[in-house]
């Protein structure tokens, strides 16, 4: 006898369940090549459900730092918030031309936590992120190594969703 037992419904036929509506779809958006390509499927699937897609920019700025080089991290902190607000203005217009309804949403901070707690706010039905975003295109080797022990955004956004995470290579 095995070690491994079979599930008491082993034997009987293959379901497939219902799948949910989607009425709204959260889109991570960092600007790579995988977000512009998990904004393609995200309009597909709006498309099929009449959903509404929410863009979230995640950023987390750098701390900010007590005395001379104070005033450079914050002319840094908001230099990345006017970038990620026109990245999101940006992907909402493509949205928009490709005639979903869709709105975009700028969160600073931890990017994982800010991504799942934009998806609980939102109540979406649907996640669809890069695998790989930006610190991958541009990142060097340390960066590399972290993601290697630590995970990266779609690693940790699909481990602790509480919705289907659709991950886009």
């Amino acid at each position: 006898m095995s070690q491994y037992k079979r599930p008491d419904d082993w034997e009987a036929p293959v379901v497939l369940p219902e799948a949910p509506d989607l009425g709204r779809i959260l889109v991570p958006f960092d600007g790579s090549h995988t977000a512009e390509r998990a904004l393609a499927w995200s309009v597909l699937a709006a498309h099929n459900n009449d959903a509404e897609i929410v863009v979230v920019v995640a950023f987390d700025p750098p701390l900010t730092m007590r005395g001379r080089g104070a005033a450079f991290i914050e002319s840094v902190q908001a230099g990345l918030l006017e970038e990620a607000q026109t990245l999101a203005e940006e992907s909402v217009l493509l949205l928009r031309q490709k005639g979903v309804r869709a709105r975009g949403v700028v969160v600073r901070g931890d990017v994982a936590r800010g991504i799942l707690q934009v998806a609980d706010d939102e109540a979406v039905d649907l996640i669809v992120i890069g695998r790989q975003g930006l610190t991958h295109e541009v990142g060097g080797g340390v960066e590399r190594v972290r993601r290697i022990m630590v995970g990266g955004v779609s690693e940790k956004v699909s481990r602790h969703a509480a919705v289907p995470v659709l991950v886009v290579v």
